[in-house]
């Protein structure tokens, strides 16, 4: 089972592409001790119910690192609740923790604590000092890369997954930015374009060459037989060449997910999830015992975004690995909806598939399967 934390709302950055900028202000909601406790009763009990063998833990925010003190309750209160239902779990059942976090409230102990818990780390690093702190300020408007590269030893050391966001300022030399990071030791990385609803024509040309340079990166890396994973390359020709559809493979709403607010209000995707009176998709509260949750129940557009394809979209080759058809937080977010499709996410996906495409090609005809994915 998959449960997602937003154990608070405040956050120590304000950068230029969160989607919460416009309204920090009033995002100071953090999580309490008896939401925790009801939600990790709630998750024990569901594994318990389905004979679930692990309960992966995800702690974020806000910027998670905030409550430090928090997480560790956390992980104390689960760690007595599986010992105490350990007969009523499977022999081989496992607790997975992890945390998305901007880096910038590491420190030694810290370090020391995800290390011996054996946390799963998730760190936003855009690139170099000059190009990441065009983007990653803290709440006075100065850079947040020097709070980090002390850790960047140590992050790689964890084998902690870069996320990567490029916006219009950010294409010229973003290419070379993801070599940065691979430089700096880190295997996985992953990238996302902000789908701001402004991107122009000239600035999608513009990032044509810089997809195609990271995948000639990625094409040479894996004809080198390297273990590293770039997922903006990889995870399209994987679903391509394996027959398979983001829907299905990578997207929470079709997982045994649980995305709990601050508040308690339970949704079944992390970027759904808001304290706000009267949110959509809220699926009940983890204190409500009465909530439809407890037995999987999806709102009824969650549900048939999940059952069926956008009529729009029939015929086309990419739809299956397309995040405008499959990816239903990229929908709500880029247009207010599950039933709508962005133009701009549209136009992103067929050029980044496009080139995608050109580069598995070569390497199929060289490489078996194995190799690539």
């Amino acid at each position: 089972m998959n449960l997602m934390l937003s154990i608070t709302e405040r956050c120590n950055l304000r950068c230029s592409y969160c989607y919460y900028k416009e309204i920090h202000m009033n995002r100071s909601a953090d999580m309490s001790d008896q939401v925790m406790e009801d939600t990790m009763r709630l998750a024990v009990s569901r594994c318990i119910e389905k004979k679930d063998s692990d309960l992966r833990i995800t702690f974020f925010g806000g910027e998670p690192l905030v409550r430090m003190d928090f997480i560790k309750k956390t992980v104390k209160f689960v760690k007595g609740m599986v010992k105490e239902c350990r007969s009523e779990l499977p022999k081989d059942f496992e607790l997975c923790y992890a945390v998305n976090t901007n880096g910038t409230l590491l420190s030694d102990e810290i370090i020391k604590y995800l290390k011996r818990e054996k946390f799963t780390i998730f760190v936003s690093i855009d690139g170099p000092a000059k190009r990441h702190d065009q983007a990653r300020k803290t709440s006075n408007g100065s850079g947040s890369f020097k709070a980090i590269a002390p850790y960047i030893p140590a992050l790689v050391e964890m084998d902690a997954t870069v996320l990567m966001v490029v916006t219009q300022a950010h294409v010229k030399g973003f290419a070379d930015a993801v070599k940065w990071v691979f430089k700096q030791g880190f295997t996985k990385v992953g990238t996302c374009l902000d789908f701001n609803g402004s991107w122009t024509g000239e600035e999608f040309d513009a990032l044509i060459p810089e997809y195609e340079k990271l995948a000639r990166f990625w094409y040479k890396a894996k004809k080198a037989h390297s273990k590293i994973y770039l997922s903006t390359i990889q995870d399209k020709v994987s679903m391509d060449v394996l027959g398979g559809r983001q829907k299905k493979s990578t997207c929470f709403l079709s997982l045994d997910a649980l995305a709990v607010a601050a508040n308690g209000n339970t949704f079944p995707c992390t970027r759904f999830i808001s304290s706000r009176k009267g949110a959509p998709y809220v699926t009940g509260n983890v204190s409500d015992k009465q909530s439809g949750i407890y037995k999987g129940v999806m709102p009824k557009e969650v549900q048939s975004f999940m059952d069926h394809d956008r009529k729009g979209c029939n015929g086309c080759a990419i739809r299956y690995r397309c995040l405008a058809h499959e990816c239903g937080c990229t929908s709500f977010y880029t247009t207010g909806s599950l039933k709508r499709v962005s133009p701009e996410v549209c136009t992103h996906e067929r050029i980044l598939c496009a080139i995608c495409d050109e580069y598995a090609d070569k390497l199929l005809r060289q490489e078996s399967l194995e190799r690539i994915i």
